[in-house]
């Protein structure tokens, strides 16, 4: 349950980032933002995108980092490893990897910079 609910935020706000039309004055529109190549780390099929001047070579060894980073199961994970400057937030699968998550700058609700992962 949980999994699926972390997965339906980042898929809103994969969306809402994407959309960029109800922005307001105080908050300035993404730079940039792609869906990245699917690739295998930890035993998961990861898909992944990144958003702002955050670009998919910049922040796959970040992921990769994280991904190393094993938690208890079914819990939230506990990231060690991320960006300066970045707040990060993931869920532990069954056995422990961080399957879901997303590291990002500004607010979760206006993200400016960051990428976002699930597997």
């Amino acid at each position: 349950m949980l999994r699926w609910a972390l997965m339906g935020a980042l898929v809103v706000a994969v969306a809402a980032v994407g959309a960029g039309g109800a922005v307001t004055s105080a908050q300035a529109a993404p730079t940039g933002g792609a869906v990245c190549k699917s690739f295998v780390a930890s035993g998961l099929t990861l898909r992944w995108s990144v958003i702002g001047n955050v670009s998919c070579s910049k922040a796959k060894p970040w992921l990769v980092k994280i991904l190393a980073d094993h938690g208890k199961p079914g819990a939230k994970a506990v990231i060690r490893n991320a960006p300066r400057g970045f707040h990060c937030t993931a869920s532990d699968d069954a056995k422990g990897r961080p399957f879901a998550g997303a590291c990002y700058t500004g607010t979760l609700k206006f993200p400016t910079n960051g990428f976002q992962w699930f597997g």
